[in-house]
């Protein structure tokens, strides 16, 4: 009768496995010396003299490093046990034990892939030399193994970088593991919702998936994701209905988003380097594929946003087209009467009139911006002269401040040479920074206009400047900066990095006190950017404002 023993060794004092050994010889006493030998030199060893029960151990699923068999054995010859066990595990290392040795029974084991062919009677000395040359060779083959499938992952991860096309880089990955595993058929199920599946065969017959095939794929992502979520670890999923399928799931930012499913018609056990390398081209296919999503994704996001913007520009034209006739009758009629009346009649028609004039800046900071985003609006340079351009922009709202009982101060230097920018460009800046100013000052408040040249080095010092990076030529020369500061209610410091956004406003648009739709400051940016300048502010709440702006002083 035969029997099968498990020495049971010890663990080597190291962080890896020691080689597990398969002995098989029909004779006990064989059996039993080879085992203890062996487990001294610190292998783990199963030893058993019945040929069968060593195929029943491969069955189980038990893994092997070396087989080492007897050649004569009653039930079965270890030539044909070797074969079974290299098709069980093709990366196993064999060495045959004989008493009969002979030069045909050579050839068959170099046919059978042995490592070692042992005559009886040898040395225990030479059996365990035997076994470490024979676990090297096998170490060394499976790091050539290893460097091999690097070096294919390497063209197949090219492969996969190159292209953001989802089809195509599912294509790619299909078709590489179907190549890797040697399986005729793999299907890829895409999204944590099962939303698309993909297949590709090895051979046409299989060209068809059919809704058991589909049924597979998603029973496997599910059991894919349960084996993630208990172990944290790839692997096979464990089920019935996937024992003739090697399921391989799809991971990228630890997440599982897909599964690859590799059908065979019988039931097939795949070596561990092919795992391996199944696992590591997953890893790139998941990265991949999720980028391609994400780029997807992305690009219909801003294909969105286009078209949001065209029917936004689009609104902005027909709406200021629409506006602007009738704001003029009223603007010209209320005009008309308010010079032909007196008393508090006057007083209405003013009114009407102040805020029909806030309708057509609102009317007229929108087709600017639609200009600039168009590109219609390109700077038109010629020489400027700055301190009459902010005279003139005083004057333009002193009326305004005068009746909010504010003063306006400039501090202009005794003499500016002109510079080359659009005269009109600076005097819209410089008309809302001062109509903000007034709005946001109470009575009896202080406004500031400050001119003066400083070198570019102070502005790559700003932090918080929005700076169009100007050529070598430009900041070598020195620029004009502009500070217009209040004495007014001041910004938060967490707004302060969103007023120059358009329609956006510091405090409730629908309750504040003040108006505007909040396109002033953001028109002021595109302006200012337009010209190569840079503009940014400095506030703090109830000390006021100092918004400024600079821009190159170019002379020619």
């Amino acid at each position: 009768m035969s029997q099968a023993i498990d020495t049971g060794v010890s663990k080597l004092p190291t962080s890896a496995s020691p080689p597990r050994l398969l002995i098989v010889d029909d004779e006990q006493h064989m059996c039993d010396v080879c085992a203890r030998t062996l487990q001294r030199a610190g292998y783990e060893v199963m030893a058993t003299s019945d040929p069968h029960a060593a195929i029943a151990a491969f069955d189980s699923g038990q893994r092997f490093d070396l087989l080492l068999t007897d050649i004569k054995m009653p039930t079965m010859s270890g030539l044909d046990l070797a074969r079974i066990a290299r098709e069980k595990d093709p990366e196993i290392a064999i060495i045959i034990m004989t008493g009969y040795a002979s030069l045909e029974n050579l050839h068959q084991s170099v046919r059978r892939g042995v490592a070692d062919f042992l005559a009886k009677p040898f040395e225990l000395e030479q059996l365990r030399l035997a076994v470490d040359q024979a676990l090297h060779k096998r170490a060394i083959q499976q790091d050539n193994l290893r460097l091999r499938t690097l070096e294919q992952l390497l063209v197949v991860s090219e492969a996969l970088s190159a292209t953001l096309e989802l089809p195509e880089l599912v294509q790619i990955a299909l078709n590489a593991m179907i190549e890797r595993s040697g399986f005729p058929i793999g299907f890829l199920l895409l999204g944590d919702e099962h939303e698309t599946l993909h297949q590709a065969a090895a051979q046409p017959k299989h060209a068809h998936l059919t809704e058991e095939g589909r049924a597979l794929a998603e029973r496997a992502f599910v059991l894919c994701q349960a084996i993630s979520e208990h172990t944290g670890r790839y692997g096979t999923c464990d089920d019935r209905a996937l024992r003739a399928a090697f399921a391989v799931p799809l991971r990228a930012q630890g997440r599982i988003n897909g599964v690859v499913v590799l059908c065979e018609e019988q039931p097939t056990t795949l070596r561990p380097g092919v795992q391996q390398g199944l696992m590591l081209l997953a890893n790139h296919a998941g990265a991949a594929l999720r980028n391609a999503i994400l780029y997807r994704q992305l690009d219909e996001a801003y294909q969105r946003r286009q078209e949001l913007d065209r029917l936004k520009s689009e609104f902005i034209a027909i709406a200021s087209h629409e506006l602007r006739t009738p704001l003029s009758i009223v603007l010209g009629y209320t005009m008309m009467v308010r010079d032909q009346v007196d008393g508090s009649q006057r007083d209405y028609l003013q009114r009407v009139l102040e805020s029909a004039q806030r309708i057509k800046e609102i009317v007229d900071d929108m087709v600017n911006l639609r200009h600039i985003d168009t590109g219609e609006a390109q700077p038109q340079l010629a020489p400027l002269d700055l301190i009459s351009v902010v005279q003139q922009a005083v004057e333009n709202l002193r009326g305004a401040a005068e009746l909010s009982g504010q003063t306006i101060v400039t501090r202009l230097p005794e003499a500016l040479p002109p510079f080359l920018t659009d005269r009109e460009k600076v005097l819209l800046v410089l008309n809302h920074l001062l109509s903000n100013a007034i709005k946001f000052t109470p009575a009896k408040g202080r406004i500031t206009i400050t001119v003066s040249i400083r070198p570019y080095a102070d502005l790559e010092a700003l932090q918080d400047a929005t700076i169009i990076k100007p050529s070598p030529q430009l900041r070598a020369l020195p620029w004009v900066v502009v500070d217009v500061q209040d004495t007014g209610i001041g910004i938060p410091a967490r707004e302060q990095t969103r007023i120059f956004d358009r329609f956006y406003q510091v405090g409730n648009s629908l309750t504040r006190e003040r108006g505007g739709v909040g396109l002033g400051l953001a028109l002021v940016r595109e302006l200012i950017a337009s010209l190569g300048g840079a503009v940014w502010v400095v506030s703090r709440e109830g000390e006021g404002s100092t918004f400024s702006f600079a821009l190159p002083f170019r002379q020619t």
